[in-house]
């Protein structure tokens, strides 16, 4: 597959490299991606619902059952795509992403995020760890569609992401 990978990416450098040689810079490099069946893109992303409700620890395993993980979202718009997509499973939604504070209280930690800040666009007086047991993080419809902390152990949706599949191209543009 490296090669594979390697081999198109050469293709194509060469590809433009002659267009550019010939004096002729009439030609655009193309990104087109698509998602399995069920699976809504964003950017170069696939997105989708848990088929049903989860703890947060099933979550993850569930989503990787429908071919991803977890998601977790890095900006405001990323979340608000989030929120939306979980809008349609219902108004009043409560959807788990993979960010959770269970190894040190307040250190909110986001799969795929090691190393950098997470993003966490918190509603207004969260995190708030009221029953003291609040370790993992959710967007809610009743929080004007961002995060809370919530008790792990309740069972509701949650937000999976898979990579798109992706295909690059050149096509010539004509004047």
């Amino acid at each position: 597959m490296y090669l594979f990978q390697v081999f198109g990416i050469v293709a194509i450098t060469s590809a433009i490299s002659a267009e550019f040689r010939s004096g002729s810079c009439h030609s655009r490099l193309t990104v087109e991606c698509s998602c399995p069946p069920q699976w809504h893109l964003w950017g170069n992303e696939c997105y989708r619902i848990s088929p049903s409700l989860h703890t947060w620890e099933d979550a993850k395993s569930a989503c990787q059952g429908i071919g991803g993980k977890m998601a977790t979202p890095r900006s405001l718009e990323e979340m608000n795509f989030m929120a939306e997509l979980a809008r349609k499973v219902g108004s009043n939604y409560y959807a788990w992403i993979a960010c959770t504070d269970m190894e040190k209280e307040g250190t909110w930690e986001c799969d795929g995020q090691e190393g950098e800040e997470p993003f966490l666009e918190w509603a207004d007086e969260q995190p708030d760890d009221d029953s003291g047991n609040q370790d993992c993080a959710a967007i809610a419809s009743s929080l004007g569609e961002k995060l809370d902390d919530g008790e792990c152990r309740i069972s509701t949706w949650a937000i999976c992401v898979r990579r798109a599949a992706c295909t690059h191209g050149l096509i010539q543009l004509r004047h």
